[in-house]
């Protein structure tokens, strides 16, 4: 009798192995969730740089956020447009400092159509009251100008913006893109 227990489970044993092994037949590159739809950010007339001194906050003129169906062949509905909750702004440096600025969050409430885009105008991406924060804070005169890890007057960052939101159905969505920036004196 226990031989012909042993004798069921290693072929079952042996068929959960094969199925895990099977590739994942997935067509959809925008991740494997429930969403129909994703968003594409491209900037326009993004500034190359930055002067922490000018005391205002770090704007991009032009920012566009498409809304785009996943399938093609699906139907559109005024449910898969997509409200903007907000987006966030995160720091790393590529200039070799390892000290990066912070996050920061800031409120979204655009809606972008399913199909269409939403053109969004002098968002900021930094705002004013992080420039005079670490390591930002090294390139003002009276700190000497000069950041201490690089020994350069300037600091160069990739910024990755990630806009977050839901479709009017309830489903979150986001879409995000890097752009670089040099902060100097």
């Amino acid at each position: 009798m226990r031989m012909n227990t042993i004798s069921r489970v290693v072929p079952a044993a042996a068929a959960v192995l094969a199925l895990l092994a099977v590739p994942s037949c997935s067509t959809n590159t925008q991740g494997d969730d429930a969403t129909p739809v994703y968003l594409e950010v491209d900037f326009v007339l993004l500034p190359a740089s930055w002067s922490v001194s000018s005391g205002a906050p770090l704007q991009i003129q032009t920012v566009t956020i498409k809304n785009l169906m996943k399938s093609p062949t699906a139907t559109a509905s005024t449910f898969m447009d997509v409200r903007i909750d907000d987006y966030v702004v995160t720091w790393k440096r590529v200039d070799g400092g390892t000290k990066a600025p912070g996050n920061e969050f800031f409120p979204g409430h655009v809606i972008v159509p399913v199909g269409g885009t939403s053109t969004l105008t002098n968002y900021i991406f930094m705002s004013a009251g992080a420039l005079p924060l670490s390591p930002l804070d090294q390139l003002f005169s009276f700190n000497g100008g000069i950041d201490r890890e690089t020994g350069k007057s300037e600091i160069r960052c990739a910024g990755t913006a990630t806009f977050r939101g839901h479709t009017m159905s309830g489903q979150p969505v986001q879409g995000f893109q890097s752009f670089g920036m040099i902060f100097t004196p």
